[in-house]
């Protein structure tokens, strides 16, 4: 059988990519299916994780968890499954990539399967949350394609008043960001103003920013550039 393979489509973003195949169908009897996907990585902490889904040509918001599942017992060996959101048909035998957008948690035992549902419940409701804050449309009957998101298929300049209205970057500030995730090899732009809006949100609650009175943000000499490594490197551990 053919594996797949945690890939690097940029020198930074991780991918996993593999085939679907049978599982135990624990997510399907907590209510949560997951596609059961045939790869091997030992360097992704085990977890959960926010995820874009590509798949049959379109891309959807999918929660990804990582590990040996331990509320099920301690003989499990690793696994990588992924819960797509409003998607419901059976894709056994087909090759799905997942790219690895941030991290919700790590991985957790709970005192019962009670408890896991719950908790289950609680990451679908945080990915999309902050899917929905990134820009992306999600709806209970619709599946979340990245060609749907909200403001990542704006204009240049429109994109770049919705990011100084929701973090009030200027254009100076935002053009050094756009451009230092080009410089990574984040070419294509949807991705990248995937991480642009990812970034901005960890700049913002970052305890040493600095702002001017009027709010905006500013980063001061150097900082900018440490705060833009500081997060890829957090990003490559799977730390957010």
């Amino acid at each position: 059988m053919n594996r797949g393979a945690l890939k690097a489509k940029t020198s930074k973003k991780l991918i996993i990519k593999g085939q679907v195949v049978p599982g135990r169908q624990q997510g399907r009897h907590l209510g949560f299916p997951t596609a059961n996907i045939d790869t091997q990585h030992e360097e992704l902490k085990n977890g959960v994780y926010g995820v874009l889904v590509h798949l049959r040509g379109l891309e959807h918001i999918g929660v990804m968890n990582v590990g040996v599942k331990p509320t099920f017992g301690s003989e499990l060996s690793k696994t990588f499954e992924v819960h797509i959101l409003d998607f419901n048909d059976v894709i056994y035998g087909e090759t799905v990539q997942c790219d690895v957008i941030f991290r919700v948690r790590g991985e957790k035992k709970f005192p019962s399967i009670e408890f896991l549902k719950h908790q289950i419940k609680a990451d679908t409701l945080q990915v999309k949350q902050r899917f929905q804050h990134m820009g992306y449309v999600s709806s209970e009957h619709t599946a979340s394609k990245l060609g749907q998101a909200r403001y990542l298929n704006l204009p240049d300049l429109q994109f770049f008043n919705w990011c100084h209205s929701q973090f009030r970057v200027n254009k100076g500030i935002y053009n050094t960001i756009d451009q230092w995730f080009y410089d990574e090899r984040i070419e294509n732009i949807h991705p990248r103003r995937v991480h642009i809006i990812a970034f901005l949100q960890f700049a913002q609650e970052g305890d040493e920013r600095k702002t001017e009175k009027e709010g905006v943000l500013r980063f001061g000499a150097g900082g900018l550039t440490n705060q833009l490594r500081e997060f890829m490197n957090g990003y490559e551990k799977g730390e957010w």
